[in-house]
This record gives structure tokens, C-alpha cells and sequence, in this order.
């Protein structure tokens, strides 16, 4: 059960209200967002944020599906992994690599750059700063941009697995 009550549609404040079903009916029904609506001002930013990094990024949606199935994995947010499941297999991730790092186990089927971002992900969620061999071995296949994009991405979904743990958001009654 979660730890505070979630807010209704009804009970946010107008602009959060709006952000949340602007042309995206499907975002008022995640309870994250009904979670995250409690900040009202943070709450809009903090979506922007997330919606660029799914939406306006260029690095491969694939490479940061992976990326945030392993945070999930790393931090056991049951939340974010049922949520971003969802989305990598939407932008092609094999069934194969979902099930491998779902079970933390063979990586055979990775290529060689997504191992890159397997590790740096990793480094990074657990240690903070990567090591400068996995910095170097992603950037020889992630442009700056790229690079940056990860990185942020990393950070906001390490942000996103220590909300939904802390506030023990449940999974939609679907």
C-alpha cells in the first residue's frame, strides 16, 4: 500500500491537472503522477523533464529502455521495470534481452554498445561517477549528445526507482 494517498484528477491543482491529461489521456491514469501531483510546482518540471528524455531525445530509445530496465533492476523498483517493460518492447527490444537482465543473467546477446551502456549505467547508478574505461568505451560509439542524453537519463530514472520506492507506489489496477 502506498505510503501517502494518491491524488485525484479532481483534487490537483489546475495547471498540474492539465499537464497530466494534455492530449495524453493515458498519463492521468499512472499513479506516479497521481503520486507526484502532491508537488505541485516540481510535478511539472519534473514531467518535462521525463518527456523530453522519452520524446526529444536522440539517443536510441532502445539503448534507454535498456538503460532504465537496469536501474530498475539495480534499485528493485517494481514500478519502473512494469512500466518501461511496457516501453521496450514497444521500441524493439528482443524478448530475450528484457528476460536477461530481468533475471541478471547471460548478456550473450548483447552488442557490443549495449554492453557499453549496460556497464556505464551500472557504474554510474551504483557508484555515482563511472569508471573513465566506461566513459571512454561508450563514447566511442555515443556522440557528446548522446552521451549527455544517457546520462540524464540515468539520473532521472535513478531519481524516478528512489520516489516510487520511498512513497511505495502500487502498480495500476488495470
Amino acid at each position: 500500500m502506498a505510503r501517502l494517498p494518491m491524488l485525484s484528477l479532481e483534487e490537483m491543482p489546475e495547471k498540474t491537472r492539465n499537464m497530466i491529461t494534455g492530449g495524453k489521456s493515458e498519463l492521468s491514469v499512472l499513479n506516479i503522477n497521481k503520486m507526484m501531483a502532491h508537488a505541485e510546482k516540481s510535478a511539472r518540471h519534473f514531467m518535462r523533464l521525463g518527456n523530453s528524455l522519452l520524446t526529444q531525445a536522440k539517443l536510441d530509445a532502445r539503448l534507454r529502455e535498456l538503460a532504465i530496465l537496469r536501474i530498475a533492476r539495480l534499485c528493485n523498483s517494481h514500478y519502473e521495470w512494469h512500466q518501461h517493460e511496457i516501453l521496450a518492447r514497444q521500441v524493439g527490444v528482443p524478448e530475450e534481452q528484457i528476460d536477461s537482465l530481468r533475471l541478471d543473467r547471460d548478456r550473450s546477446m548483447f552488442n557490443h554498445q549495449e554492453l557499453a551502456v549496460l556497464r556505464y549505467t551500472e557504474e554510474v547508478t551504483i557508484n555515482v561517477k563511472s569508471s573513465e574505461e566506461a566513459f571512454e568505451e561508450l563514447s566511442k560509439s555515443l556522440s557528446n549528445q548522446e552521451l549527455v542524453e544517457l546520462t540524464l537519463t540515468i539520473g532521472f530514472y535513478n531519481l524516478v526507482a528512489r520516489f516510487l520506492e520511498n512513497t511505495e507506489v502500487e502498480l495500476e489496477d488495470k
